[in-house]
């Protein structure tokens, strides 16, 4: 029903991948909604290793949460060449898939090739691969490469129903979300992007109230803040055992509950512009 591009303007690190990664896990656990988590970024494996031990696949986490049912398929190669032979279905999406939560949350996970150009001209069929997950997955998320040199990426921008921007708390990544709001407004829609600040500390200057008012947004802006219990289940493909465990810890204010109701905040403000824009959620 919408496709949602989580991208940066920043060449640094911005949070972009662990705060979509949080997102549609969460959103997956607390929301009836069923989920696709695309994967387009290059030679980074990031988004794979929140979910799997990429080093061992015998200790996988996720395989034991679903108690052995999980799809492992040849991957967005083998998707790529579906699409490039119309051969592509909505149904047929889950073969080329890896799954998180069954009927819930599903993740295509990177291209493999290390060669950019290989990466780009497989990337050239991504618009028609989530144009047809949409009709599939009621939300689809696409982790874009952060680049506007790139048509391929230009064209996924222009494909999300919303774009997500992320950058993290300092001054210069605050004023590349302006310029490239500002330069690039033929594709950064104003009425379709949501500012995101990920890592966000309320200790520091830049936190989310004042970069709010320092970009100029009315309302307070999503974020997705630092938290040391999740960093760590990010390098030890836990991040969907962190949701299933603090969904049932019994702790209201401990950081784990304040980084958990911030990641539901930003959910909530994903559905309430998807509803802005008439998209059925």
């Amino acid at each position: 029903m919408a496709i949602i591009g989580f991208w940066s303007g920043s060449k640094k690190e911005s949070g972009q991948t662990v705060s979509i990664s949080a997102i549609a896990t969460h959103m997956a656990v607390e929301h009836n909604y069923k989920i696709l988590l695309v994967d387009a970024t290059f030679n980074d494996d990031t988004m794979e290793r929140c979910f799997w031990n990429v080093n061992n696949s015998k200790k996988d986490p996720v395989k034991a949460l679903n108690r052995g049912k999980i799809d492992i398929s040849s991957g967005a190669e083998g998707l790529v060449s579906a699409v490039a032979s119309n051969k592509a279905t909505p149904e047929i999406i889950t073969n080329y898939t890896r799954v998180v939560f069954k009927n819930r949350l599903d993740i295509l996970c990177g291209l493999k090739t290390k060669v950019r150009q290989d990466y780009i001209k497989s990337l050239m069929l991504y618009k028609d691969l989530v144009k047809t997950a949409d009709k599939y997955y009621d939300l689809v998320f696409v982790d874009l490469e952060k680049t506007l040199a790139e048509e391929t990426t230009k064209t996924l921008l222009q494909a999300s129903h919303i774009i997500v921007y992320n950058f993290t708390k300092n001054l210069k990544q605050a004023d590349e979300y302006l310029s490239n709001m500002l330069i690039n407004k033929e594709i950064l829609k104003k009425e379709k992007v949501m500012p995101l600040l990920s890592n966000s500390d309320e200790n520091v200057v830049y936190n989310v109230k004042n970069v709010t008012r320092y970009i100029g947004e009315r309302r307070e802006i999503a974020t997705v803040p630092y938290n040391s219990s999740f960093v760590k289940n990010i390098s030890e493909a836990g991040v969907a055992q962190f949701f299933l465990t603090t969904r049932l810890s019994n702790k209201i204010n401990d950081k784990n509950s304040n980084f958990v109701n911030c990641v539901e905040d930003a959910c909530k403000k994903i559905i309430e512009k998807l509803q802005e824009l008439n998209y059925k959620v």
